[in-house]
């Protein structure tokens, strides 16, 4: 205590507010500044998560739209390929254009069509396809009426299984 004794008043007061100082930047350095950087990163953590969990919530409810989807769209496994298809064609009002089927295997059937409209035969087979697996593999489609849209039409459905 006698070296700060002997220093001048202004010396003291410099000395004084010099420790405040340094005391006030090591509390900033070594408290403040780790504490507020590490609120920071974990609200931006938290930020992330919330979005990641949001995200979550979306494709939860997208897949259980997209499992009911399939599930509205399986068909009756103990039903006859060929029954289930009439069923599909009587629902869809497109029996009456029906002139031949024939079922070739289990899975195949062979359908002819006359003055069918094509836009309604097309439609009729892209919801075969996308919602109950079932291609197209043989196509032999004739227009008859170019003004009405009216065609003629031979195809091969196959079940894929």
């Amino acid at each position: 205590m006698k070296l700060i004794d002997k220093l001048s008043f202004s010396e003291k007061r410099l000395l004084k507010y010099g420790s405040i100082l340094v005391v006030v930047v090591l509390v900033w350095v070594l408290i403040y500044k780790p504490i507020t950087g590490k609120i920071i990163h974990n609200q931006q953590k938290v930020q992330k998560l919330q979005a990641q969990y949001k995200q979550m919530k979306d494709s939860t409810k997208m897949l259980k739209k997209q499992f009911n989807k399939v599930n509205n769209f399986s068909r009756n496994p103990n039903k006859p390929f060929i029954s289930w298809i009439d069923a599909q064609l009587a629902k869809n009002n497109l029996s009456q254009y029906v002139t031949r089927a024939e079922p070739k295997d289990n899975n195949t059937l062979i359908i002819s069509f006359e003055n069918i409209v094509f836009d309604e035969l097309v439609a009729w087979l892209e919801t075969l396809e996308k919602n109950y697996s079932i291609s197209i593999n043989e196509a032999d489609i004739s227009g008859i009426d170019r003004d009405n849209g009216l065609c003629n039409a031979r195809l091969t459905l196959e079940e894929n299984i």
